[in-house]
């Protein structure tokens, strides 16, 4: 592979939108996908993004005959970790359960929260260029602890598990780093 000056990623900016129905379209325009994403709000800058997985491991299995016949690999789980940093209904309904509802004005965390599921599409601007990442299903709930400090933003530890869509072969999208801002048709 030849080098690329180009291709590198300065993760300057990000946005985080979710759409609460699962499989929506990915949309022409990342910068602005409309209705139904919602822009997730503000997010940590010293924490923008992580993609991590568990699983993967790789076992051999052999024979009398060959010892090292066949490899069978785990399944690979994968999580997109953030946090949020907007106090708000709709990181409450992520971080503590999408259960939760609000009464008098105060949100009522539910005792047996369950995850809060939809479409997730995450899109990082280097300069003039976009790199955007399609989750056509996630599964979000709390990842961590909440922890203040007097001298930081509070935030919500996030994460999104990525789920599979029955009959389909990939898990997400990713783009190539470049312009992703459609241009209009005449």
């Amino acid at each position: 592979m030849a080098l690329d000056d180009d291709a590198v990623l300065v993760p300057a900016i990000g946005h985080y939108w979710f759409a609460p129905t699962v499989g929506v379209t990915r949309p022409a325009n990342v910068l602005a996908p409309g209705d139904p994403f919602i822009d997730f709000g503000h997010t940590s800058l010293e924490d923008p993004f992580g993609l991590t997985s568990e699983g993967g491991e790789v076992t051999t299995l052999g024979t009398w005959q060959n010892q090292a016949l066949r490899n069978v690999t785990s399944p690979r789980i994968r999580q997109v970790t953030f946090i949020a940093q907007q106090w708000d209904e709709q990181t409450y309904q992520a971080y503590f359960g999408a259960n939760g509802s609000v009464v008098e004005g105060y949100f009522q965390v539910p005792a047996n929260p369950t995850e809060l599921t939809g479409t997730m599409l995450v899109v990082v601007e280097d300069g003039a260029e976009q790199l955007a990442m399609y989750f056509q299903r996630v599964s979000i709930a709390q990842a961590d602890d909440i922890e203040f400090d007097a001298e930081a933003l509070a935030g919500l530890p996030l994460r999104a598990t990525i789920l599979g869509v029955s009959g389909q072969p990939w898990l997400f999208e990713i783009s190539p780093k470049g312009d992703l801002i459609p241009v209009p048709t005449p």
